[in-house]
């Protein structure tokens, strides 16, 4: 069982709350005003319009995708604030800093635990596995 986080104050844990909840609201409201311009397949005549259409409902997608996992690590955050463990390293159970969460509020590790996590994923990256995906990149590539 997690120990609850006491190094971080009320009014932190409010001031991260808020913000995390604004980050919300604002990927929703984004989600809402920014419905894509999309063309009819038979207005598209021309093979390099329906080209610039492909690549930009792809990069559109990949924003999405992108959205909907970032709104799991916040719905995890503010989880972990009802549980009272928010801030609190998912590797060594220390205290992640309040500066740091400032900064990345969806972090679950420490700088000393993420700075390892990194260096290991440097030194092994085939075998690294993708934290969107959950797999590995030779069971990527080897998807053909």
């Amino acid at each position: 069982m997690k120990r609850e986080n006491k190094y971080l104050s009320n009014k932190q844990i409010t001031q991260l709350k808020d913000t995390l909840l604004a980050e919300k609201e604002r990927i929703f409201n984004k989600a809402q005003t920014n419905e894509s311009y999309c063309l009819d397949k038979n207005e598209l005549s021309d093979p390099v319009d329906e080209a610039s259409v492909n690549v930009q409902t792809s990069q559109e997608i990949r924003f999405r995708n992108r959205d909907i996992f970032y709104l799991k690590k916040i719905n995890k955050a503010l989880m972990k604030i009802e549980e009272g463990t928010y801030g609190l390293c998912q590797d060594c159970d220390d205290e992640i800093n309040f500066e740091r969460l400032m900064a990345r509020m969806t972090a679950e590790l420490c700088i000393g635990c993420k700075e390892e996590a990194e260096f290991s994923e440097k030194n092994n990256f085939i075998q690294r596995k993708s934290k969107s995906l959950g797999k590995t990149m030779s069971e990527l590539s080897s998807r053909k």
